[in-house]
């Protein structure tokens, strides 16, 4: 009998125990959505503000008018401030307070500057197309300089040196972090392909 009871509370304590991985993995996994969504309100924020129609999408935003230049500078430059407003939010958050997931939000929101970071690491721009230039250019700063690469990168330093300094993680946790990172990249890029594969034929009236 006790060999039986044993036995049914460690199937009790695993299965505790993965639901809760699982919720971890969801909020994670939940608030890069989420930020991405933002960060394409941010795109839609001032062309909404000039009378242009704009439907943000979770990973993609668009502009179903024709819009001068420098409106897009500002339309660029709105995704960057949604982006980094909701990084500076989430590290508030995390600094702050000390509620049970708050390490598993702050991973997901660190990862857009980080993917931005693996961008310009890669490519030597953080940011397909000329969002980042232009955005440069909303801000007067060299439009062919690196000023959001760097600006970026420096979120996604600053958000591990919050984690590490707060959690105080063990070397234990590195296989936990590769897996989480090839899983994120997995996550990020399929969001990506997914939500151009739906809107793109309904905003742009053609197939990607």
């Amino acid at each position: 009998m006790q060999a039986d009871s044993l036995n049914i509370s460690r199937i009790q304590d695993r299965g505790i125990e993965f639901k809760n991985e699982f919720k971890v993995w969801g909020i994670y996994f939940a608030t890069i959505f989420f930020s991405v969504f933002v960060h394409e309100i941010g795109h839609c924020v001032p062309a909404w503000l000039h009378g242009y129609t704009a439907i943000p999408t979770p990973a993609k935003n668009y502009v179903l008018n024709a819009i001068p230049p420098t409106l897009n500078q500002y339309i660029s430059l709105g995704g960057i401030v949604g982006s980094s407003g909701f990084f500076f939010a989430i590290l508030f958050l995390y600094l702050k307070t000390n509620f049970k997931s708050n390490a598993a939000v702050l991973a997901g929101a660190i990862v857009s500057p980080g993917m931005y970071l693996l961008r310009f690491l890669l490519n030597g721009r953080g940011h397909d197309g000329t969002e980042f230039q232009e955005a440069q250019s909303a801000l007067g700063l060299s439009y062919s300089g690196h000023a959001l690469d760097y600006f970026f990168s420096l979120l996604f330093l600053s958000g591990i040196v919050a984690w590490i300094i707060k959690a105080r993680p063990g070397y234990k946790i590195i296989s936990r972090l590769l897996v989480g990172i090839v899983l994120t990249i997995i996550f990020y890029l399929g969001l990506q392909v997914i939500n151009n594969v739906i809107f793109d034929p309904i905003f742009t009236g053609s197939p990607i």
